[in-house]
Protein backbone atom coordinates (compact mmCIF):
# COMPACT_ATOMS: atom_id res chain seq x y z
CA UNK A 1 0.00 0.00 0.00
CA UNK A 2 1.17 3.45 -1.01
CA UNK A 3 1.73 6.13 1.84
CA UNK A 4 -0.04 9.37 1.00
CA UNK A 5 2.43 12.31 -0.59
CA UNK A 6 3.08 14.47 2.14
CA UNK A 7 1.74 17.38 0.19
CA UNK A 8 -1.68 15.80 0.41
CA UNK A 9 -1.64 15.19 4.18
CA UNK A 10 -0.36 18.81 5.17
CA UNK A 11 -3.06 20.30 2.26
CA UNK A 12 -5.72 18.10 4.22
CA UNK A 13 -5.14 19.21 7.56
CA UNK A 14 -5.24 22.74 6.51
CA UNK A 15 -8.56 21.83 5.03
CA UNK A 16 -9.79 20.52 8.34
CA UNK A 17 -8.45 23.15 10.33
CA UNK A 18 -10.04 25.54 8.02
CA UNK A 19 -13.59 23.76 8.39
CA UNK A 20 -12.86 23.10 12.34
CA UNK A 21 -12.13 26.90 12.42
CA UNK A 22 -15.61 27.83 10.64
CA UNK A 23 -17.67 25.77 12.65
CA UNK A 24 -16.25 26.70 15.63
CA UNK A 25 -16.34 30.80 14.63
CA UNK A 26 -20.15 30.42 12.97
CA UNK A 27 -21.55 27.79 15.37
CA UNK A 28 -24.09 29.38 16.95
CA UNK A 29 -25.52 30.52 13.81
CA UNK A 30 -25.07 27.35 12.16
CA UNK A 31 -27.18 25.40 15.71
CA UNK A 32 -29.86 27.98 14.76
CA UNK A 33 -30.17 27.35 11.07
CA UNK A 34 -30.35 23.47 11.64
CA UNK A 35 -31.94 23.82 15.12
CA UNK A 36 -34.45 26.67 14.47
CA UNK A 37 -37.71 24.76 15.24
CA UNK A 38 -36.62 23.93 18.58
CA UNK A 39 -35.21 27.02 19.12
CA UNK A 40 -38.60 28.40 18.38
CA UNK A 41 -40.40 26.57 20.26
CA UNK A 42 -38.35 27.48 23.38
CA UNK A 43 -39.28 30.73 22.42
CA UNK A 44 -43.01 30.21 22.42
CA UNK A 45 -42.54 28.23 25.56
CA UNK A 46 -41.07 30.88 27.30
CA UNK A 47 -43.22 33.51 26.40
CA UNK A 48 -46.52 32.16 27.19
CA UNK A 49 -44.40 31.36 30.34
CA UNK A 50 -43.48 35.18 30.84
CA UNK A 51 -47.32 36.05 30.18
CA UNK A 52 -48.87 33.41 32.68
CA UNK A 53 -46.48 34.72 35.28
CA UNK A 54 -46.80 38.34 34.30
CA UNK A 55 -50.42 38.81 33.36
CA UNK A 56 -51.80 35.99 35.30
CA UNK A 57 -55.88 37.21 34.48
CA UNK A 58 -55.25 39.02 30.97
CA UNK A 59 -56.38 36.14 28.21
CA UNK A 60 -54.26 36.76 24.86
CA UNK A 61 -54.38 35.54 21.62
CA UNK A 62 -51.83 33.50 20.13
CA UNK A 63 -52.88 33.31 16.76
CA UNK A 64 -50.02 35.11 15.18
CA UNK A 65 -48.34 31.98 15.75
CA UNK A 66 -49.78 30.01 13.13
CA UNK A 67 -50.32 33.50 10.85
CA UNK A 68 -46.65 34.29 11.30
CA UNK A 69 -45.43 30.75 9.61
CA UNK A 70 -44.71 32.15 6.51
CA UNK A 71 -41.85 34.65 7.56
CA UNK A 72 -38.23 33.03 6.44
CA UNK A 73 -36.63 34.87 9.14
CA UNK A 74 -36.57 33.41 12.87
CA UNK A 75 -36.18 36.08 14.96
CA UNK A 76 -38.18 38.85 12.61
CA UNK A 77 -41.35 36.26 13.13
CA UNK A 78 -40.26 36.49 16.81
CA UNK A 79 -40.87 40.03 16.81
CA UNK A 80 -43.97 39.85 14.92
CA UNK A 81 -45.09 37.78 17.78
CA UNK A 82 -43.97 40.07 20.59
CA UNK A 83 -45.52 43.24 18.61
CA UNK A 84 -49.13 41.17 18.27
CA UNK A 85 -48.78 40.84 21.69
CA UNK A 86 -47.97 44.37 22.81
CA UNK A 87 -50.76 45.73 20.34
CA UNK A 88 -52.78 43.64 22.18
CA UNK A 89 -51.64 44.58 25.76
CA UNK A 90 -52.23 48.10 24.62
CA UNK A 91 -55.98 47.58 23.13
CA UNK A 92 -56.88 46.44 26.44
CA UNK A 93 -60.25 48.06 27.98
CA UNK A 94 -61.12 48.78 31.53
CA UNK A 95 -63.44 46.25 32.18
CA UNK A 96 -66.18 48.76 33.86
CA UNK A 97 -68.73 45.58 35.29
CA UNK A 98 -65.53 45.20 37.49
CA UNK A 99 -65.29 48.76 38.87
CA UNK A 100 -65.85 48.12 42.60
CA UNK A 101 -69.39 49.33 43.77
CA UNK A 102 -68.98 50.69 47.60
CA UNK A 103 -66.08 50.53 49.73
CA UNK A 104 -65.16 48.04 52.22
CA UNK A 105 -65.93 49.63 56.16
CA UNK A 106 -62.70 47.57 57.49
CA UNK A 107 -60.59 49.74 54.69
CA UNK A 108 -61.71 52.85 55.95
CA UNK A 109 -60.35 55.14 58.70
CA UNK A 110 -61.53 58.10 60.69
CA UNK A 111 -60.47 61.17 57.79
CA UNK A 112 -61.93 58.68 55.26
CA UNK A 113 -64.96 60.43 53.86
CA UNK A 114 -63.70 63.58 55.45
CA UNK A 115 -60.81 63.42 53.10
CA UNK A 116 -62.54 62.17 50.34
CA UNK A 117 -63.65 65.33 49.34
CA UNK A 118 -62.00 67.10 46.75
CA UNK A 119 -59.84 69.96 47.91
CA UNK A 120 -59.14 72.30 44.47
CA UNK A 121 -56.08 70.21 43.01
CA UNK A 122 -54.59 68.82 46.33
CA UNK A 123 -54.47 65.56 46.78
CA UNK A 124 -55.94 64.21 49.78
CA UNK A 125 -53.44 64.07 53.40
CA UNK A 126 -54.28 60.38 53.42
CA UNK A 127 -53.14 59.40 50.06
CA UNK A 128 -50.57 56.93 51.21
CA UNK A 129 -53.06 55.08 53.32
CA UNK A 130 -55.61 55.10 50.34
CA UNK A 131 -53.09 53.61 48.56
CA UNK A 132 -52.74 50.80 50.48
CA UNK A 133 -56.42 50.25 50.92
CA UNK A 134 -56.32 49.77 47.47
CA UNK A 135 -52.94 47.41 47.25
CA UNK A 136 -55.48 45.06 49.49
CA UNK A 137 -58.90 45.64 47.71
CA UNK A 138 -57.61 44.46 44.59
CA UNK A 139 -54.92 41.90 46.29
CA UNK A 140 -51.69 44.24 44.56
CA UNK A 141 -53.13 43.41 40.94
CA UNK A 142 -53.15 46.07 38.40
CA UNK A 143 -56.85 46.64 37.23
CA UNK A 144 -56.38 46.51 34.15
CA UNK A 145 -53.87 43.88 33.11
CA UNK A 146 -53.76 42.02 36.86
CA UNK A 147 -49.62 42.76 36.98
CA UNK A 148 -48.53 42.68 40.42
CA UNK A 149 -48.36 46.08 41.32
CA UNK A 150 -47.02 47.55 45.33
CA UNK A 151 -46.72 51.15 46.79
CA UNK A 152 -43.89 52.53 44.82
CA UNK A 153 -45.29 51.05 41.15
CA UNK A 154 -49.17 51.85 41.88
CA UNK A 155 -50.87 54.56 39.63
CA UNK A 156 -54.40 55.35 40.70
CA UNK A 157 -56.95 56.28 38.22
CA UNK A 158 -60.07 57.88 39.19
CA UNK A 159 -63.15 56.09 37.07
CA UNK A 160 -64.99 59.42 37.00
CA UNK A 161 -62.66 62.30 37.19
CA UNK A 162 -62.79 65.32 39.47
CA UNK A 163 -63.96 67.81 36.54
CA UNK A 164 -66.98 65.41 35.90
CA UNK A 165 -67.67 65.60 40.08
CA UNK A 166 -65.38 62.45 41.29
CA UNK A 167 -64.69 62.22 44.90
CA UNK A 168 -61.41 60.50 46.15
CA UNK A 169 -63.91 57.25 47.72
CA UNK A 170 -62.40 53.89 47.35
CA UNK A 171 -65.15 52.87 44.93
CA UNK A 172 -63.53 55.79 42.33
CA UNK A 173 -60.60 54.50 42.86
CA UNK A 174 -58.72 51.70 40.64
CA UNK A 175 -55.08 50.54 41.41
CA UNK A 176 -53.24 50.39 37.52
CA UNK A 177 -49.39 49.72 36.96
CA UNK A 178 -47.15 52.04 34.99
CA UNK A 179 -47.30 50.64 31.48
CA UNK A 180 -51.57 50.67 31.99
CA UNK A 181 -51.29 54.60 32.73
CA UNK A 182 -49.22 54.94 30.44
CA UNK A 183 -51.53 53.86 27.98
CA UNK A 184 -54.57 55.16 29.55
CA UNK A 185 -52.88 58.84 29.40
CA UNK A 186 -51.98 58.15 25.73
CA UNK A 187 -48.10 58.26 26.67
CA UNK A 188 -47.02 54.54 25.63
CA UNK A 189 -43.18 55.17 23.46
CA UNK A 190 -41.91 53.38 26.60
CA UNK A 191 -43.29 50.44 27.85
CA UNK A 192 -41.50 48.25 30.62
CA UNK A 193 -43.48 45.11 28.72
CA UNK A 194 -41.79 46.20 25.25
CA UNK A 195 -38.48 46.23 26.61
CA UNK A 196 -38.89 42.61 28.83
CA UNK A 197 -40.64 40.77 25.79
CA UNK A 198 -37.61 42.12 23.38
CA UNK A 199 -34.97 40.20 26.08
CA UNK A 200 -36.85 36.63 25.02
CA UNK A 201 -35.48 37.65 21.21
CA UNK A 202 -32.02 38.92 22.41
CA UNK A 203 -31.29 36.24 24.30
CA UNK A 204 -31.32 33.79 21.56
CA UNK A 205 -29.71 36.06 18.92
Amino acid sequence: MAFLGLDFIVSSLIWLLVVILFVFIFRKHLKKFFYKDVYFDVFYKNLKDFLVENYPQTEFNFSIIETSKSEPNPNARKYLILDDIINQYISLKLDSSKYPKTSPQNLQWSSYIFNSEPNRDKLPTDWVQRKNALLIRDEKRCFRCSTKIDLNTIQIHMIRTLENGGKYFLENLIPICKDCDKIVNKKIKHLDIKENLYTLVKGHI
